[in-house]
C-alpha cells in the first residue's frame, strides 16, 4: 500500500474547533430524519441541513450549482450564436496545431444555469428538479444541446458550489447574521488533497522525470497538527452515527467568500495550478442565524434561515435558487415533473 505523504511543516494550520461545536447540527439532522419517519439520511432537505435551532428555521433555499458547458468546435460563428443565448466562454483549449490523430479544433468552456439547459432540452426547471431528468442526461451525466452541434452540458459539481457563486452567496449570508466575524465551517475529510496523496499535473513534471510520469503526489493541504486530526478522526464531528464526518474550523468570513485551502509550492507544478477550492460542506455563524450544507453527493447547496434571507438568496441575480421544504426529496430520480424511467 502506498504510504501517505507527510504534511509540510510550513503548511497552514487552520483554527480547528472541537466537534462539540457542531453537536447541535448532528442533533437537528437526527431530528430531521426522525421527523420524516426514516431511519437515516435519504436525500431529503431535513436530512442534509438543520431544520431547527431548536426553534424551526423559517425557510429553506436550494442553490443550484452552475452547469459546465463544453463546445467542441468553437469559432466566430459559434461564438455569435451562443452569445445570443447567454453563453460566453470562460476558457479555451486550442488543439488546432495538434497531431492528426487529435480532434484539431478550438474548444470552449463555460457555465450556465439549469434553467438554460431545461429550455434547450425541452424540460421544466423547478424547485425539485434533478439533473438526470431535467437534462435527459446519458450515463456520463452529460447532455448534448438540441440547438447547437458540438455543445454539451454538465454535469454540475457535487458537494461544491464553485466561485463566483459561492462568493455571491457568502456576501448575502454575511449580511444576515449579527456575528459575521465568527463562523464555523465544516469540511468532509475524504478528499485526497486534505489527507495527502492527490495527484497534480504540471508542465515541468514530464521534463523533470524524463517522461516517466506526468503527475506528482501532493502532500496534505494542512500542517502536521491538522493532518493528525484528519487521519486519526477523533477530533471530527460525527453526523448520523458515522454516516458523515467533518473537520470543523473557525472562519472570519474569508474562507466562506474564497474557500481556497491549498496553494502548493511543489517545484514540478506551475504556480497557481496546485490549488484546491472547496466550498464548506457545513457552515453557520455563532448566532446560528442560518445554516448551510453542501452534501458531497448532491449537486446543490442548501441554506436554512429567515424568510428575508431566503428571499434575498432566491431573488439574487447572481444565484440560481428556489425555495424548498424540509421534505423536498433531492435524490437522483425524485423529479416528479421531468421524471422518466431510469431503466428505459
Amino acid at each position: 500500500m502506498r504510504r501517505r505523504p507527510r504534511p509540510r511543516p510550513d503548511a497552514p494550520e487552520p483554527a480547528v474547533l472541537d466537534p462539540s461545536e457542531g453537536a447541535w447540527v448532528a442533533a437537528m439532522l437526527e431530528a430531521g430524519t426522525a421527523g420524516l419517519g426514516v431511519e437515516s439520511w435519504n436525500g431529503h432537505v431535513a436530512t442534509i441541513v438543520p431544520v431547527g435551532n431548536p426553534a424551526p428555521y423559517e425557510a429553506f433555499a436550494r442553490i443550484f450549482h452552475p452547469v459546465p458547458w463544453h463546445h467542441r468546435d468553437w469559432d466566430q460563428d459559434a461564438a455569435a450564436r451562443l452569445r445570443g443565448s447567454g453563453l460566453v466562454p470562460e476558457e479555451h483549449a486550442d488543439f488546432r496545431d495538434a497531431p492528426p490523430s487529435v480532434d484539431r479544433t478550438l474548444h470552449a468552456y463555460g457555465t450556465t444555469s439549469w434553467g438554460h439547459v431545461a429550455a434547450d432540452r425541452g424540460t421544466v426547471f423547478h424547485a425539485g428538479a434533478q439533473w438526470a431528468d431535467l437534462a435527459r442526461a446519458d450515463d456520463a451525466d452529460s447532455a448534448p444541446s438540441t440547438r447547437e452541434t458540438g455543445l454539451e452540458y454538465g454535469p454540475p459539481e457535487q458537494g461544491h458550489l464553485p466561485s463566483p457563486a459561492m462568493a455571491t452567496l457568502a456576501e448575502v449570508l454575511l449580511e444576515h447574521t449579527e456575528t459575521p466575524q465568527y463562523l464555523v465551517l465544516g469540511l468532509w475529510p475524504g478528499r485526497g488533497w486534505m489527507d495527502g496523496g492527490s495527484s497534480r499535473f504540471g508542465p515541468g513534471v514530464l521534463e523533470a522525470t524524463g517522461g516517466k510520469t506526468s503527475s506528482v503526489q501532493m502532500p496534505p493541504a494542512f500542517g502536521p497538527r491538522t493532518t493528525r486530526v484528519i487521519r486519526r478522526g477523533s477530533g471530527l464531528l460525527d453526523v448520523g452515527g458515522g454516516f458523515r464526518e467533518y473537520l470543523l474550523v473557525a472562519d472570519d468570513g474569508t474562507r466562506l467568500r474564497h474557500p481556497v485551502w491549498e496553494r502548493s509550492a511543489h517545484p514540478l507544478v506551475a504556480e497557481g495550478e496546485a490549488t484546491e477550492e472547496q466550498s464548506p460542506n457545513l457552515a453557520w455563524p455563532r448566532d446560528r442565524a442560518w445554516a448551510l450544507a453542501s452534501e458531497i453527493d448532491v449537486d446543490t447547496t442548501l441554506v436554512a434561515g429567515s424568510t428575508g434571507l431566503i428571499r434575498a438568496i432566491c431573488t439574487h441575480p447572481g444565484l440560481e435558487a428556489a425555495v424548498v421544504r424540509p421534505e423536498t426529496d433531492l435524490t437522483a430520480f425524485a423529479d416528479t415533473v421531468n421524471h422518466r424511467d431510469p431503466s428505459a
